[in-house]
C-alpha cells in the first residue's frame, strides 16, 4: 500500500469542507515558500449552482490550506472558451468576490504571448501553444469540476489542462484531421494525450460538489454529488473521480492513452485511496446520449464534417434554447440547424452555424464564428439578447 500513489476523498460537507479535508490529508510541507498557480475550470459565464464551473468555495479551501503550509504566493488563472471574457466568467462564477476576500490575484492567461512547446513522439500534435503564465509559478494545481463530456467521456484534472492553451489553440484541438488508419481514437483524445507529455498538474483537487451530467460539458444538467478528490497523482485523482461518478475508466479514451504513454495505471486498485470506504460516496452521473436527435425530436440537425467544437456549441445552444425555437420552425414543422463544411443541401430558412457553413449563408440565417458561443446563435435568430439571468455559454 505504501508504494501506491495516495488519493484522498472527502464527501458530504459541501465544497469548502470537502476540498479542505481531502487536501489536508496529503503531505504538503514541500510546498512551503513556493509560488502556486491554481487552475480551476471557469470556462463559461455561469453561476456556481449550475455545474458549469468549479465552485469558488472549493478553491477558497485550497487557498487556506496552502497558506497554512506557508506558500509564498497564490494566484488563480484561466483561459475560457473562445468568445468568453475571462473576468466576466470569474465574476459570474463567484471567483471575483472570493479572490478579493483572500487577496488573491485573478489572471487572464491570454494577456501575454504564448510559449510554444514541442511534442516529442506525437500522436497528432507536433507542437502546442501554452499560456506563458503557467511557467511563472513553481506549482500548478488543477481544480476541475466533475462533468461528463460528449466527446471525451469526462472532463477532470488532466483534461482541465486544455484551459491552459492559448486563445484559439483550444479550438484547434477540436479541428484536427482524423487519420483512422494511423490512430483509431478521436483526434481530440489523441491531442489531449499529446498535451499531457508537456503539461500535467503538480496537484489535483477535483471539485465534485455540483457537477454536470448528460450533455456535458456545457449542455447537461447540474448534478449534486458533494465530494472532493485530492492527489499529487493526476492520473490517480482522475481515475478515482471517474469511479465516484460511476463512469468506467475504460470508456475514457484520453485517460487510457495518457496512462499508456506515461506508464501509469488506470486501475483504481493501483492507488492508495483513503478512506477505504470511499466507494460509499459514489454518485452515478448520467452519460451523454448516443443519439443526439432523440434529445431534440422537433429539431433537424444537419452535421456534415463538423469539428467537435462546433458540435459542442450546437448542443449547448439546443439544450438551452430548443424550446424557444418553436416560432422558427420551417414548412415541415421542425426547426433546422446545420454545422460542418460538408453541408451542401438545406431547406430555406435553416440556421447555419460556424464559419465552415459560410457557403450556405444565402439559404437562411448564418452565424459566423469558429465556433460562435450559444448565446450568439440565439441573438442571430431572435435578434435580441437572451435572459441575462441565464448562463452565457
Amino acid at each position: 500500500m505504501k508504494n501506491k500513489p495516495l488519493v484522498r476523498v472527502a464527501a458530504g460537507n459541501g465544497p469548502f469542507e470537502n476540498a479542505k479535508k481531502a487536501l489536508s490529508g496529503l503531505s504538503l510541507s514541500h510546498l512551503k515558500n513556493k509560488r502556486v498557480l491554481i487552475k480551476p475550470n471557469v470556462g463559461r459565464i455561469a453561476p456556481p449552482e449550475l455545474g458549469y464551473n468549479t465552485h469558488p468555495e472549493a478553491v477558497a479551501a485550497i487557498i487556506e490550506v496552502l497558506r497554512e503550509v506557508g506558500v509564498k504566493d497564490v494566484a488563480i488563472g484561466e483561459s475560457p472558451i473562445v468568445g468568453v471574457d475571462t473576468f466576466k466568467a470569474f465574476q459570474r462564477a463567484g471567483f471575483t468576490e472570493m479572490a478579493a476576500r483572500y487577496g488573491v490575484e485573478l489572471i487572464e492567461f491570454n494577456a501575454k504571448p504564448p510559449v510554444v512547446k514541442t511534442i516529442h513522439h506525437p500522436r497528432i500534435l507536433t507542437e502546442t501553444k501554452i499560456c506563458q503564465q503557467i511557467y511563472e509559478y513553481d506549482v500548478l494545481v488543477s481544480v476541475p469540476v466533475t462533468k461528463t463530456h460528449m466527446h471525451t467521456g469526462v472532463t477532470l484534472g488532466l483534461k482541465n489542462m486544455k484551459g491552459c492553451l492559448y486563445r484559439h489553440e483550444k479550438v484547434r484541438y477540436h479541428q484536427l484531421e482524423y487519420i483512422k488508419d494511423v490512430y483509431p481514437e478521436k483526434t481530440l483524445d489523441s491531442a489531449i494525450s499529446d498535451l499531457a507529455t508537456v503539461l500535467v498538474p503538480d496537484l489535483t483537487v477535483v471539485d465534485g460538489y455540483i457537477g454536470m451530467e448528460g450533455l456535458g460539458p456545457s449542455g447537461g444538467e447540474p448534478r449534486k454529488s458533494d465530494f472532493a478528490v485530492a492527489s499529487f497523482s493526476p492520473m490517480g485523482a482522475d481515475v478515482v473521480a471517474c469511479r465516484l461518478m460511476g463512469i468506467p475508466v475504460d470508456d475514457v479514451v484520453h485517460l487510457k492513452l495518457i496512462a499508456k504513454r506515461n506508464k501509469l495505471s488506470c486501475n483504481v486498485d493501483d492507488y492508495n485511496v483513503v478512506p477505504e470506504n470511499y466507494t460509499s460516496f459514489e454518485q452515478p452521473y448520467k452519460r451523454p446520449p448516443s443519439e443526439i436527435s432523440l434529445e431534440f425530436p422537433n429539431v433537424v440537425i444537419q452535421d456534415a464534417d463538423s469539428c467537435s467544437a462546433c458540435l459542442s456549441t450546437l448542443m449547448m445552444f439546443l439544450n438551452r434554447f430548443a424550446e424557444e425555437m418553436s416560432d422558427y420552425k420551417l414548412s415541415d414543422g421542425k426547426f433546422h440547424i446545420a454545422i460542418g463544411k460538408g453541408v451542401d443541401k438545406a431547406m430555406d430558412g435553416t440556421v447555419f452555424v460556424g464559419n465552415c457553413t459560410r457557403h450556405m449563408k444565402d439559404k437562411g440565417i448564418f452565424v459566423k464564428g469558429c465556433p460562435p458561443v450559444a448565446t450568439r446563435i440565439y441573438e442571430a435568430i431572435v435578434h435580441q439578447e437572451p435572459d441575462k439571468n441565464e448562463p452565457e455559454v
